[in-house]
């Protein structure tokens, strides 16, 4: 199927638009089609009763993953495109890459993407665990720092500067 031709079509998101994604996520949800496709709530029509009961269908609208019109978070060419470049223009940056698989794929992939083995990383001691399997993975060498703890809240928070500074 051309990915093209599809992202062409009427009511997606038009190139240049303030919001790539949320235009083509609201202009994707309003069309009456028949999905087939993760996740199978079908845009809340088979969504568990007792929880479209609780929160309505509404919330289910939007959550879409794999349809064509939304572009192709692995080689994009449309809205998801347009949306990162946007991103990176805000962030001050040459290029802003989207990621799915929540933070152990955004750690793994900055870790083993500048990280060589011998490579040292200051990290505080309470990173999430896939710091650490990344730190395993490309091969680096930890420096930890033990963050500041918050008697307050019960709660070792992050570290500071001057911390980071001592392992320069």
């Amino acid at each position: 199927m051309d990915d093209d031709l599809i992202l062409d079509s009427p009511g997606i998101a038009p190139q240049g638009s303030p919001t790539p994604l949320v235009t083509a996520l609201k202009a994707s949800s309003g069309q009456d089609v028949a999905t087939f496709h993760f996740p199978g709530h079908n845009r809340g029509r088979a969504a568990p009763s007792s929880l479209a009961q609780l929160i309505g269908i509404r919330p289910f609208l939007h959550d879409l993953s794999t349809v064509p019109e939304l572009d192709n978070l692995f080689a994009p060419k449309g809205p998801i495109l347009e949306a990162q470049k946007q991103a990176a223009k805000l962030f001050g940056s040459s290029e802003t890459w989207f990621l799915i698989g929540g933070t152990t794929c955004g750690n793994q992939a900055a870790i083993l993407a500048t990280c060589s083995p011998g490579d040292s990383l200051i990290l505080p001691r309470n990173s999430h665990i896939s710091v650490f399997s990344a730190m395993v993975l490309s091969g680096a060498l930890p420096k930890y720092i033990i963050p500041e703890y918050d008697s307050s809240w019960d709660f070792a928070g992050g570290i500071t500067t001057s911390q980071s500074l001592k392992l320069l």
